[in-house]
Formats: structure tokens, C-alpha cells, sequence
């Protein structure tokens, strides 16, 4: 048998481990759960999904399912999250339908879990809070709540608030003594005007055969025009006896500020914000759903997807033999 030199023998070992090291080495994929630097970027209509283990969705951002479609059929951007029990918690999206809320403006949502909103943006006017509503408290003046005899309106009540959703609502009840007619009326202005706007007036007559006084209760509704997002606004009350003897009278029985229920309660806005009000005034062609008896509107959970497939593992490498001498056969 022919001599090989040992330093041969030894140089084409290392020369083998050397390729089971690289074979192995191209076998094994980055990591798929850690990015170290950069960012990442999703275009083109793709979505990112976290699921609980059930399938449940828990995070949703990017274009959403179809059921989510705008009314002309184009895909919808948005974000959803929801507990694990599949109840949505948080959204930045559009009601698909007209019916539902609103299907052409996103409304940045917290849900409850019974699928009532308890906070959110008003997407009819894009100004202020749209959920919850505020209460207005109302402070009684000298007159307030007594008989008034005078032909002239008499401050009855007084409140003064910030503009933070864009509708006013107050509740009176008035009345007038037998032979007489009483008229309330409704004034509103911003802290930064002089002048008061006539919101509306109503009146109430009693015969002169009546035993009591005759009551009645009225709402007052209008748009918080011109006001700022914070900025405070003064309602007042008066109350007047408009004909007759005997007295009128006013309590009022509560306000507070809402959203809005349909483009006609879209705010006149404030000067420095008049051309873009106007154009999504324009846009807002659809009605809300109506004074907060709507049933809630409950979307459907995530779609139960396929599991991801595991990666495959590569082989192990071999095991690196000792260095030393060997046997030519091992």
C-alpha cells in the first residue's frame, strides 16, 4: 500500500467538516418573529392579524374584510381590536351601511362590550365628541322657577359650558296661569360675543275656565354655530307672561350635549374653518341612527383563519470528529 502523507489525511478531514458546516449553515432560516432594525412596511391592500389561539382576532390594521366594504364597493383601511372573548374594544373605521352610523367617515371608537360606543369622535360634522353626551347644568336665576307677570322676557335660567360635542339639547317646562299665555325662549351665544342668537321660543295658553295652571314640556335643539372645540358657550333662558293675568312660569327640567343625528345638526363652523366645513357638509349625505335607541351594532368577529405553517427545521449538523489520528476507514 502505497505511503499517504498524514498531513493529507488530516487537510481533507477539515476539508469535509468544513462542507457539513456550510450545508447546515444554508439550511437554517432567519429568524421570523424578531425584526432588529428598519421598519416594516405593508402596501397594496395587505393587512396585519394577531389571533389568539382559539382563531379569536385580537388586532387587526390595514384593509379590512369585505363585509367592511365602502358603499361603492372599494375596500376599506381601518384598524380593529377585540377582546378575546371576540367583543370589538377599539376601531378606526366606517359602519358599511347608512343605517348602521355612518358609511363614508371613520369614527375613532371604544366599545363596550355589548356593542354600544361609549367614546368616540362625531363623524357626521368631524367636529368635537360625538360619544358621550355631557350633561349642561343649568343654574336658576332670581325668576327662576317663580310667577312672572311682566310682558317683557325675564332671565329665568343660566348655563355655561365648554363646546366639546356639536349639539345643544334642553328640556323645559312652563306654564300659564288661567287667562293667560306664557312664552319661553331659548338664547345661546359663544364667550367671545356680545350678542345673543334667538335659538326658538314656544308658548303655552290656559283657558280662562282652567282651575290650575296648564303645563307644558318642550325640547329645544340646535347646533353648537361657530363654537370652537373647547370653547365656551352660554345658554339662557327667559320666560315671559305674553298675555293675560295671573303669571308664567318656568323650570327647567335638564340639558346636555350630544352628537349629531344627520347632516342638518351639522354646526355652522367657526370662521377660520368655513371652506372645509362646507365641503364635508357636502359630503355628508347619509343620517345617523337616530337618538341613541338604535339597536347596538355588533360586527362580526375576525374569520377563523388556517394555521400558520410551522417552518421546517433543518438537520442538525454532524457531529465534529476529534482532531488527532484516525483510522482511514472511520
Amino acid at each position: 500500500m502505497a505511503a499517504v502523507p498524514q498531513d493529507l489525511l488530516d487537510r481533507v478531514r477539515a476539508l469535509e467538516r468544513q462542507v457539513r458546516e456550510l450545508t447546515g449553515r444554508a439550511q437554517i432560516r432567519p429568524a421570523l418573529n424578531r425584526i432588529n432594525h428598519g421598519r416594516v412596511t405593508i402596501a397594496e391592500g395587505g393587512s396585519l392579524e394577531v389571533l389568539a389561539p382559539d382563531g379569536t382576532g385580537l388586532f387587526g390594521v390595514g384593509q379590512l374584510g369585505s363585509y367592511w366594504n365602502h358603499p361603492d364597493g372599494s375596500p376599506q383601511q381601518g384598524l380593529m381590536m377585540q377582546r378575546e372573548d371576540g367583543t370589538t374594544a377599539f376601531t378606526i373605521r366606517a359602519s358599511p351601511t347608512a343605517g348602521a352610523g355612518g358609511a363614508l367617515t371613520q369614527a375613532v371608537s371604544i366599545w363596550d362590550r355589548t356593542g354600544h360606543i361609549v367614546m368616540g369622535d362625531d363623524t357626521t360634522s368631524g367636529r368635537g365628541i360625538g360619544s358621550p353626551a355631557l350633561p349642561m347644568p343649568f343654574q336658576k336665576l332670581p325668576a327662576g322657577g317663580e310667577p312672572i307677570e311682566t310682558s317683557t322676557f325675564q332671565n329665568t335660567w343660566f348655563a355655561s359650558i365648554q363646546a366639546h360635542n356639536p349639539v345643544a339639547v334642553v328640556q323645559l317646562e312652563f306654564a300659564a296661569a288661567p287667562g293667560a299665555t306664557a312664552e319661553v325662549q331659548v338664547q345661546y351665544r359663544l364667550g367671545s360675543e356680545t350678542n345673543w342668537t334667538n335659538v326658538d321660543t314656544d308658548t303655552i295658553s290656559a283657558a280662562a275656565s282652567a282651575s290650575s295652571p296648564v303645563y307644558k314640556t318642550t325640547w329645544f335643539t340646535w347646533p353648537l354655530d361657530r363654537a370652537e372645540f373647547e370653547q365656551a358657550v352660554f345658554v339662557r333662558i327667559q320666560t315671559r307672561q305674553k298675555s293675560g293675568s295671573g303669571g308664567a312660569l318656568c323650570n327647567c327640567l335638564g340639558g346636555y350635549t350630544r352628537r349629531t343625528y344627520g347632516p342638518s345638526e351639522i354646526p355652522d363652523p367657526p370662521p377660520s374653518t368655513l371652506a372645509a366645513a362646507r365641503t364635508l357638509r357636502a359630503a355628508a349625505d347619509e343620517v345617523g341612527p337616530g337618538e341613541g335607541i338604535a339597536p347596538p351594532h355588533i360586527p362580526p368577529p375576525f374569520p377563523t383563519p388556517a394555521p400558520f405553517a410551522e417552518p421546517e427545521q433543518p438537520e442538525p449538523p454532524a457531529p465534529t470528529p476529534e482532531s488527532g489520528l484516525h483510522p482511514l476507514d472511520e
